[in-house]
């Protein structure tokens, strides 16, 4: 993988986090006149006509077919547990303590990329994801009661949601980006249609149907980013930049729904954002060192004679 692909996943992954945070902002107003299923499943369908309406474009319709291979339908699966896990976690604990459990995700997938994709995690990153951790947890402060019996449910859906994201890198390449976002998408509208049968749903006004149509976009576009992200960049490189959510949230919150962060907030951010650009840094000189590596290399190697094997065939350091 090239020190330039692994930078364009790094950056689609920063695009994606965008996406999701703005989605969760259009939810949030939504709600605010629907009841959740309904707003779940009118979002995944908005979504899932914006991603037809790209793979249309894209002239991969026949490829739609490609969205029941078992790698893709895994993927959907562990996104449907993901979200139905993290809601019902929401509805049982305070946003902030939902919140900081789910942030645990990161740290899960670094830790199941090692053994299931071989990747190699130095000091340096574990040290960049711990103190992006922190950062998350000094905005949201969660209670103390933190853990009971329902602090298992967004434990559970950060689980699934590493899962997921190392399945990713098991979706053939053949399989576009936007078909896995569409079975993702269809998946969550059946899904959550189930919620029909204890809730009363009802013809949306303009101001909700909005916001939802919003959503339905942003949360397309933060799919098709986030398959490119990690199909394209080492999970521990990309993982880290979630938090990306959290300085995010806190400018919403400020802008859209008129909270001001308070210094524990600040001061949190500026961990997340500063772990987040170490890390970013941190695969930056990891490339450059790799290919001075790779000229010095060549440059020693008789004329006409291959390069070592080592040399040529050793997988990227962290």
């Amino acid at each position: 993988m090239s020190q330039f692909t692994t930078m364009r996943g790094i950056f689609a992954m920063l695009a994606a986090m965008v996406m999701f945070i703005t989605n969760d902002m259009f939810l949030k107003l939504a709600l605010s006149d629907l009841p959740l299923g309904e707003v779940i499943a009118l979002r995944s369908a908005a979504g899932a006509l914006v991603l037809l309406v790209v793979i249309l474009a894209n002239g991969e319709a026949r490829l739609i077919r490609t969205a029941v291979h078992r790698r893709v339908a895994m993927r959907s699966g562990l996104d449907a547990l993901t979200t139905f896990t993290y809601v019902l976690g929401l509805s049982m604990l305070p946003i902030s303590t939902t919140t900081t459990i789910y942030m645990a995700a990161p740290l899960l997938t670094t830790a199941l990329a090692v053994p299931l994709l071989g990747e190699k995690v130095n000091g340096k990153r574990w040290m960049a994801i711990l103190v992006g951790f922190s950062g998350a947890v000094i905005v949201t402060r969660p209670a103390p009661d933190t853990f009971d019996m329902f602090a298992l449910l967004p434990l559970a859906a950060a689980l699934c949601g590493s899962l997921r994201d190392i399945s990713t890198r098991g979706i053939p390449m053949v399989v576009p980006g936007a078909v896995v976002a569409f079975s993702t998408a269809v998946g969550l509208t059946v899904g959550s249609s189930v919620f029909a049968l204890w809730e009363t749903w009802r013809v949306p006004d303009l101001f909700p149907a909005l916001c939802i149509v919003g959503s339905g976009v942003t949360f397309a576009l933060g799919n098709v980013l986030m398959v490119y992200a990690f199909r394209n960049a080492p999970v521990a490189a990309i993982s880290p930049l979630r938090y990306v959510l959290v300085p995010c949230s806190l400018f919403y919150g400020y802008v859209i729904f008129s909270h001001v962060p308070d210094i524990w907030g600040i001061s949190g951010t500026i961990l997340v954002v500063g772990a987040g650009l170490y890390a970013i840094r941190q695969e930056a000189v990891r490339g450059r060192d790799e290919a001075r590596a790779r000229a010095a290399a060549a440059a020693r190697a008789p004329s006409g004679a291959a390069m070592p094997a080592a040399v040529a065939c050793s997988p990227p350091k962290s």
